[in-house]
């Protein structure tokens, strides 16, 4: 696949892009990330603890990833990070401290199915080659050889997105980054490039002579400094308050400052657990936002110059231009929305608070034995708590029935006394049959990290069942289209690939309306050429088999 452009044949970036030392999104707003990393490769392949990081406000997440993951497991975690208004950067571990697996790493890019998947969240992704590449320095003419090899690589295979060049030797190397960086950006053919440094550095084991600093914080203000001064993009990818071993003490309050003071991104490691060598590294105990513990809690919440108090979500992620449609897509925001066999209940809680019931799963479905109803209907309450997003218009499905026909009240709201209302809450009346109940919305209140949803069934003894609860992002009918045809373009740029059964190529507005239908066909012609058009539209190859 080659560069998509619009059918006006404009070439201008699908997503993020750098402009000397900062990072934009595409509508030109300038982005300093503010995250954490975490290492989903071996502790949350599912993805179950991306709403729990939203809840910090963090406007992005580096997937920590491996070349034997599931690409579909990827793509899920990424339409997840998406889906709960961070920036996903995905990377490949297999590197760490191994500057020959460079290669291993480009072909795991290069794959077809990552391919496809890179350009299916184009809009949204920064891609992080490898981490940590290389147990030493390496040459100046190695580091800038190695690294335009593989860019050029990617670029050739349609990838526009920012690339992301962790620093060699641990990724704890600035020179390379400083000294070869801007050679690396212009001779990349989309000067869109991101340069990770990785800040391990532990007061104890600081050499003033082969640093060229004095003292650690003088080397994270020099080098801070020296990339602006360069127009140099870069973030600090990781730090933590100790290196690995538990060696310390990196000054990490300092780290924050000063890149909250020149405008640079961070990413704290790691959210945990999992820091088996170090466990002071963990910001979590469990993985939840509730156990967020020392550092972390600090990091994440606490501090003035944490994530909470520093970080700003893009306005294109919070999808405020998806104000229309009624289709929702994308991941289920709701944490086990389907009540899975392996931890039916898992993100959801109880409270009794005047009625008696059990609650029991079989097969994906909750039945709420109601043994005692209580005076009101909030005397019995199932509930999960999400982040919702000022200016984002969400879709709410749910299916139901009831032992004898009865009200259940459904709220979406802010978890406080107030419990100021976001979803215009609805009466259902249950039947004895299944029913679907789907409304939309749009959150038009300050932005939530804790919203909650709160099923109110007390006030009568009738039992009832519940399943299949979601909540996914209204996309406008443009965005759909753009998709379907993202998906269709083939690696030839100009040509699309005719499906096995009948067809038609099929030109839209942006607005959804049918303008003509372009061309057609039986089926198994192979590759063919898009016609040529003088108006501007989006192209959708329909398969009618």
């Amino acid at each position: 696949m080659e560069k998509i452009k619009d059918m006006n044949g404009s070439s201008v970036k699908p997503g993020f892009f750098v402009q000397d030392s900062f990072l934009y999104s595409k509508d030109n707003e300038k982005v300093v990330l503010r995250g954490v990393n975490h290492m989903f490769i071996w502790t949350d392949r599912e993805g179950k603890t991306i709403p729990e990081i939203a809840k910090t406000g963090a406007n992005c997440v580096r997937i920590v990833w491996n070349t034997r993951g599931r690409i579909s497991d990827l793509d899920n975690i990424i339409s997840l990070c998406i889906a709960n208004g961070m920036i996903p950067i995905p990377e490949i571990h297999d590197t760490t401290g191994n500057w020959d697996r460079l290669s291993d790493a480009l072909e795991f890019w290069l794959r077809e199915e990552t391919l496809q998947m890179i350009y299916n969240h184009q809009e949204y992704l920064i891609l992080n080659i490898g981490n940590e590449p290389g147990d030493k320095a390496q040459s100046a003419d190695e580091f800038f050889n190695a690294y335009n090899i593989i860019v050029t690589k990617l670029r050739a295979s349609g990838v526009r997105v920012p690339i992301m060049i962790d620093a060699d030797e641990w990724g704890q190397n600035e020179k390379n980054l400083l000294n070869v960086g801007p050679k690396l950006l212009q001779a990349d053919s989309e000067h869109n490039l991101i340069f990770s440094i990785h800040m391990w550095w532990p007061t104890e084991r600081h050499n003033p002579v082969a640093t060229g600093y004095e003292t650690v914080k003088d080397r994270i203000k020099g080098t801070l400094e020296e990339s602006l001064k360069r127009k140099i993009p870069l973030i600090v990818g990781e730090f933590a308050p100790v290196a690995a071993g538990g060696v310390r003490e990196i000054p990490y309050k300092f780290i924050m400052s000063e890149c909250e003071r020149l405008n640079i991104g961070w990413l704290a490691w790691s959210w945990g657990p999992g820091n088996f060598d170090s466990p002071e590294m963990d910001m979590t105990v469990h993985g939840s936002y509730n156990t967020l513990i020392g550092w972390g809690k600090e990091v994440a919440v606490d501090s003035p110059l944490g994530i909470q108090n520093t970080s700003v979500i893009p306005n294109f992620i919070q999808n405020k231009d998806f104000t229309t449609g009624s289709q929702g897509t994308g991941a289920n925001i709701i944490e086990n929305g389907e009540f899975n066999a392996e931890d039916p209940l898992s993100g959801w809680t109880t409270d009794f608070w005047g009625g008696k019931g059990d609650v029991t799963v079989k097969d994906g479905v909750v039945h709420f034995d109601i043994k005692k109803g209580g005076k009101d209907s909030w005397n019995l309450q199932f509930k999960q708590h999400f982040a919702l997003h000022k200016g984002v218009t969400y879709i709410f499905s749910m299916r139901a029935k009831a032992d004898k026909p009865r009200t259940l009240n459904v709220n979406i709201k802010k978890d406080c006394e107030s419990y100021t209302p976001y979803a215009n809450g609805r009466i259902l009346d249950l039947s004895t049959s299944w029913q679907n109940f789907s409304w939309k919305f749009t959150m038009k209140e300050e932005t939530d990290v804790d919203a909650v949803l709160i099923f109110d069934m007390g006030g009568v003894p009738i039992s009832w069942n519940l399943a299949d609860v979601s909540l996914v992002h209204a996309r406008s009918v443009a965005d759909r289209l753009n998709r379907t045809f993202q998906r269709n373009v083939q690696k030839n740029s100009g040509y699309f690939n005719a499906p096995n059964g009948p067809w038609e190529l099929h030109l839209y507005s942006t607005d959804g309306k049918l303008l003509e239908i372009l061309d057609k066909g039986k089926g198994g012609e192979g590759m063919r050429q898009y016609p040529k058009i003088e108006r501007s539209g989006i192209m959708v190859i329909k398969d009618l088999g």
